[in-house]
């Protein structure tokens, strides 16, 4: 029995060992939760809308480092003489987890920052849901920071601490619903071939700065239309 034991345990150990030196590429599709002042706008309209804010990203892992990168910049779509053009930023994550740093691009209302900083985790309710995700059964796990919530879906078989933002948790996230966005996978690739490189490009400046920086420039939108975020939806008759 011991000998079966000792067995299944290094072959749990060289799966993961294989798993963490081989590439994963995983497309994921995202969708911003709006909220659109609809005015005299036709439901038709706003489905449209909705419909065309969904954007794709591309996380790809190997090797202890992963690239995390939107697939394209922008949507546009006519329908009935109306033409919907949404610009989405164009920010770039990259992840090293040797020494457990990480490198971001963001591009706020066309100017771009450098972010430099440590690999953070949230604290997380591992719950006994589990659900299908591309053919990956995955786990449900729940991150609280006062009223806001994170849910993640992820996958114990894919045993990598990554996803569309870093978790720590014991398997890589196909699926993440946040206040603001729903983020689900939708392709996963083991044997694609990607270039991983950290960004390099932009003004260097603390996460702390870079946060009240944005805080301030939502703030001050707010109060002049009401509204704010970094998507924006052009309408053209």
């Amino acid at each position: 029995m011991k000998v079966k034991i000792l067995i299944a345990a290094l072959f749990c150990m060289s799966s993961s060992n294989l798993m963490t030196s081989q590439t994963i590429q995983v497309i994921y599709e995202i969708q911003p939760k709006m909220q659109i002042n609809t005015g005299d706008l036709d439901k038709s309209l706003v489905d449209l809308i909705m419909k065309e804010s969904k954007t794709k990203s591309m996380l790809c892992y190997k090797n202890g480092e992963s690239i995390f990168k939107p697939l394209k910049n922008e949507n546009e779509n006519s329908s009935g003489g109306i033409n919907i053009q949404i610009s989405v930023s164009e920010d770039v994550t990259y992840k090293n987890h040797s020494t457990n740093r990480e490198i971001a691009y963001k591009d706020f209302f066309g100017k771009g920052f450098l972010i430099e900083d440590e690999l953070k985790k949230d604290e997380w309710e591992i719950t006994d849901s589990t659900k299908d995700i591309q053919g990956y059964t995955c786990i449900k796990a729940i991150s609280k920071d006062g009223e806001k919530e994170k849910t993640a879906w992820f996958c114990p078989n894919l045993p990598i601490k990554d996803g569309p933002l870093y978790t720590g948790l014991d398997g890589l996230v196909l699926e993440m619903i946040s206040d603001n966005l729903a983020v689900v996978a939708t392709e996963i690739s083991t044997d694609a071939d990607c270039l991983i490189a950290a960004p390099d490009k932009g003004k260097k400046i603390s996460r702390d700065e870079f946060d009240k920086m944005v805080e301030k420039r939502m703030k001050a939108m707010q109060q002049s239309s009401g509204s704010g975020g970094d998507m924006v939806i052009k309408i053209t008759r």
